[in-house]
C-alpha cells in the first residue's frame, strides 16, 4: 500500500506519469498500474486527461491527497521509531570502588566484552559506601565494593579474593589513609588500632594512585592491595585478618532480562562461588 500512496502523491504533485516514473526510478507503465490499483481499492477515479493530455486530479484525488500525505508521514515516523529501537543499545551502569577500578574491573569487563555491541556501558568510580547506596537506589545496575554491606534492596555476592599488605617506608612517621567510606579504610582503621605508635602523621587521600605514588617516593607507608605492588615497593604481609573479598552488588528486584543475564554471567565467571 505504501508504494501506491507514494506513487499517487508524486503524480498529484508533478501532474505527470512520466515525471513520476523518473522521480521514483520506475517505468511509466508501472506508474499507470499502481494508480489503477489504487483507484480500484478506493473505487474512485483519481486522474483525468485534459484536451492536451495533461493530468488533471479529480475531486476524489483532491480529497484523498492530504490523507495520503498524513499516511506516509505516519509510516515514516513509525519506521524511524522501529529503527531507533532496533539500533538502541541497552544501558548498563556500573560503579566500582577505587581499588576495584584498577584490579578487578578489567577482569569483570572481559565477562561482558562480547555483549558490547548491544550495550551502552558507563563505569564510574566511587567509594564502597557510595557504590552500595547507588545500587540500592537502582541508580546503578551493578557495583563492586571492598567490604560487606547489606540492605533489603540489594544482593551482595563474592567475586575475587584479595590481600592487603603494609607497603612503603615503615620507618617513616607518615601513614597514608583513604577517605571515610572507602572499603580499604575499614581495614586501615583496624591496622592503626593495633599498629606501633610510629605512624604519628596521618595523611588522608582519596586516590589509591596518589597513595602509591607517595609510597614509591619513600614518603611513608599505607595498606594497599598486594596486586598493586611493583618491584620497587617494599612490603610486609599482615596475615589472614587482612585477606578480603571483592564483592559484587546488584539490585535485588531487578526486572530487566538483559541486566539479569549480565549479572548471572558475572557470578558464573568469577572465581568465588
Amino acid at each position: 500500500m505504501f508504494s501506491l500512496f507514494e506513487t499517487f502523491i508524486v503524480v498529484y504533485e508533478t501532474k505527470s506519469f512520466t515525471l513520476a516514473g523518473k522521480y521514483l526510478f520506475i517505468s511509466q507503465p508501472t506508474v499507470t498500474v499502481r494508480i489503477k490499483k489504487l483507484e480500484e481499492e478506493l473505487k474512485s477515479t483519481l486522474f483525468l486527461r485534459g484536451k492536451h493530455q495533461e493530468i488533471i486530479p479529480t475531486e476524489a484525488a483532491i480529497l484523498f491527497y492530504p490523507k495520503a500525505i498524513a499516511y506516509l508521514k505516519k509510516w515514516e515516523e513509525d519506521q524511524a521509531e522501529v529503527q531507533k529501537k532496533s539500533l538502541a543499545k541497552h544501558p548498563f551502569k556500573i560503579g566500582v570502588s577505587h581499588s576495584a577500578a584498577l584490579s578487578i574491573m578489567p577482569r569483570i569487563f572481559k565477562v561482558f566484552e562480547g555483549e558490547l555491541e548491544h550495550l551502552d556501558v558507563e563505569i564510574n568510580m566511587y567509594d564502597s559506601e557510595k557504590v552500595f547506596e547507588l545500587v540500592a537506589n537502582h541508580d546503578l545496575h551493578f557495583g563492586i565494593i571492598e567490604r560487606l554491606l547489606i540492605s533489603d534492596q540489594t544482593e551482595t555476592f563474592p567475586l575475587f579474593l584479595d590481600e592487603l599488605v603494609l607497603a612503603g617506608n615503615t620507618d617513616s612517621e607518615t601513614f597514608f589513609t583513604r577517605e571515610s567510606g572507602s572499603g580499604i579504610g575499614y581495614y586501615i582503621k583496624r591496622y592503626l588500632k593495633s599498629a606501633p605508635s610510629a605512624q604519628r602523621n596521618i595523611v588522608r587521600m582519596n586516590s589509591n594512585e596518589m597513595i602509591i605514588s607517595h609510597i614509591k617516593a619513600g614518603l611513608g607507608s599505607s595498606l594497599i592491595s598486594k596486586s598493586f605492588l611493583t618491584d620497587d615497593i617494599p612490603y610486609q604481609e599482615l596475615g589472614s585478618n587482612y585477606h578480603r573479598e571483592f564483592l559484587g552488588v546488584s539490585f535485588d528486584e531487578e526486572k530487566d532480562p538483559m541486566i539479569q543475564k549480565l549479572i548471572s554471567k558475572i557470578k558464573k565467571e568469577t572465581e568465588i562461588h
